[in-house]
């Protein structure tokens, strides 16, 4: 049961990751994709990517019991650099970043992440995402016996 409600969680979470990285129909320019490509490769969205797809597949496997864990992490992960890797999402990131800022923010943004501090952030963004996402599983894990309930009770009569 654990089980298929990890694998059904990191499937809603896929999908939301792939819904927001898709791109609505817009006139984008060639030199406002080309800024927010070299915005993507400044701020280290392709590296950032993958530890955060690590950090997924590690949070999703702490449920899982031991036996099963190195299985189902050698799954998820294959499926995920299959699916979600940088080469086959930068051309629909760099769309998408084309669509919410100008030309000129690209640019700012860009030379921000190539600053000190920019490349410090950057150096810090794995280790705040794992800790974000300890954070909202420590938040689930606190009140699950209530969604449980309520997921029981809302199910009952059906």
């Amino acid at each position: 049961m654990k089980l298929r409600i990890v694998l059904t969680a990191l499937a809603f979470l896929i999908c939301l990751a792939l819904k927001a990285q898709t791109p609505a129909t817009a006139t984008i320019t060639p030199a406002h994709v080309k800024a927010a490509e070299d915005l993507l490769i400044a701020s280290g969205a392709g590296e950032l990517l993958k530890a955060n797809i690590s950090t997924m597949v590690k949070q999703a496997s702490a449920n899982v019991p031991d036996d099963k864990k190195a299985k189902f992490t050698e799954i998820v992960t294959a499926f995920m650099n299959k699916y979600m890797n940088w080469d086959m999402l930068k051309d629909q990131m760099a769309a998408m970043y084309a669509q919410e800022f100008t030309l000129r923010e690209l640019k700012d943004l860009a030379a921000f992440y190539q600053s000190p501090l920019g490349k410090k952030l950057n150096l810090k963004q794995p280790i705040l995402f794992q800790k974000g996402a300890q954070l909202g599983q420590q938040a689930v894990a606190a009140h699950q016996s209530e969604l449980q309930q309520t997921l029981q009770e809302a199910f009952k009569s059906e």
